[in-house]
This record gives C-alpha cells, sequence and structure tokens, in this order.
C-alpha cells in the first residue's frame, strides 16, 4: 500500500517549555483503518491535528502525499453555530465545501437517531458526537481523521458507527481514529497506532497481534502501556 503521510512530527509549546514530540517518526498509509491509543496526554489530539494540517509542525518534517482539501476532520472539541439547526449545517457545508455530500448526510440522519429540525444548542453533548461524526463522514475524503467521537455517545450506536466506517472505507482511503474504547472498534482496524513517549511511536498490525499474541488487541495494548508505567 501507499505512504499517504510520512516523516518526523516535531511540536512544542515555547510558553510551557513542553515538547510534545521531539523529531517522532511516523508513517501513515494508504487503505488502513488505524486506532490511535496512548495514554492520557501523551498527545493523540496535537498528532492527530498535524496530521489534519490543523497545527503546525516546527520545521515542517512532515510529508504529505494527500491533498489537504481531501482530509476530513473531527476534532475532540466541537465548535458549532448554536442557533443553526441540523438542517442548516448541511447546507452550510454543501456551499462552503464541494465535497460535502448532503444526500449522505440526510440518509444517515434516522439511522443515528438525529432530526434534521433539531436546534444545535439545544441537543446534548453525546447528540453533538453523533452529528460531528456524521458530518465528518459526509465529506468525500481519502483520509478520515476522527479524535475522540465516542465519549458521552450511547453504546447502542456502536454498530451504527462501524457500520459507517466499513461503508466509507475502500482501498484507496485511510482512517484514523482516537479512542480508549478499542474493544468497541478494534474489529474494523487494521492497524494500532501506540503513542509511546514523545519520541517513540510504534504501529501494530491488529491481525498479527491476535495471532502472535494469541490475545485481544485491548490486552496487549495494555500491557504495553504498563510497560512504560
Amino acid at each position: 500500500m501507499s505512504t499517504m503521510i510520512k516523516g518526523n512530527v516535531r511540536k512544542y509549546y515555547d510558553h510551557d517549555k513542553i515538547i510534545v514530540f521531539e523529531k517522532t517518526y511516523v508513517e501513515i498509509n494508504r487503505g488502513e483503518i488505524y486506532l490511535v491509543v496512548g495514554r492520557n496526554a501523551v498527545g493523540k489530539s496535537t498528532l492527530l491535528r498535524i496530521l489534519a494540517g490543523v497545527e503546525g509542525n516546527q520545521y515542517h518534517l512532515l510529508t504529505h502525499f494527500v491533498s489537504r482539501n481531501k482530509i476530513s476532520y473531527m476534532p475532540s472539541k466541537l465548535i458549532y453555530y448554536p442557533y443553526m439547526t441540523v438542517k442548516d449545517l448541511f447546507l452550510f457545508y454543501r456551499i462552503i465545501n464541494k465535497n460535502f455530500d448532503d444526500v449522505y448526510a440526510y440518509k444517515q440522519l434516522e439511522s443515528l437517531g438525529l432530526k434534521k429540525e433539531s436546534i444545535i444548542r439545544k441537543m446534548s453533548e453525546g447528540k453533538k458526537k453523533i452529528l460531528a461524526f456524521l458530518i465528518c463522514l459526509s465529506f468525500d475524503a481519502d483520509l478520515y481523521i476522527i479524535d475522540e467521537p465516542f465519549p458521552n455517545v450511547d453504546l447502542l450506536f456502536d454498530e451504527n458507527f462501524r457500520k459507517m466506517i466499513i461503508d466509507r472505507y475502500s482501498e484507496d482511503k485511510t482512517f484514523m481514529i482516537a479512542t480508549h474504547q478499542i474493544n468497541e472498534f478494534e474489529a474494523v482496524a487494521s492497524q494500532c497506532l501506540l503513542i509511546k513517549t514523545n519520541k517513540d511511536i510504534e504501529v501494530f498490525d491488529v491481525e498479527d497481534v491476535r495471532i502472535r499474541e494469541k490475545k485481544s488487541l485491548e490486552i496487549f495494548i495494555k500491557n504495553k502501556m504498563r510497560e512504560q508505567s
């Protein structure tokens, strides 16, 4: 499979003297579904923002082989126009971005328990997360970057989320999903990207872990995290 993004990630914040990543090598391949995991505050969201192109990577050490307008990014912190309805939001995205497929978005509404007339400011945090996930997948993209989509979401929707990812997937598309719910999504993942330290990112083949280690990905990753403690 061809490479979509590769290079060294370098990110630090001068005002706090915090080094998030220090020339840390990462390579993302086309046609894979990655689970992005790691301990709290290890840099998962920062890495995804850098890969999505919405946050700077010091000294431009990362090379994208995918056009930025073919990346669909769902941040962990959502910013919406609160007085819009869901219908208004779909229209807004359709006007500003030709890659937004509102036909797909409307088709998925009912299965996700959403209504087009709902006012965003009156929606629960869980419903807003579901809406953000739907919007992310409604773009015709080559790379979908999804940051912590499922906190505060009814677990009964998990099957819908997995089905939507599988239906959107093809050999020329890549998904990156940061989540603590490894057990819920390892069934759809082909790779697991573990951020170990600010200098070390390791990628594991999910099927290889199951065969070689004879254990679930969740148990394997938890053991890897304990080794770092």
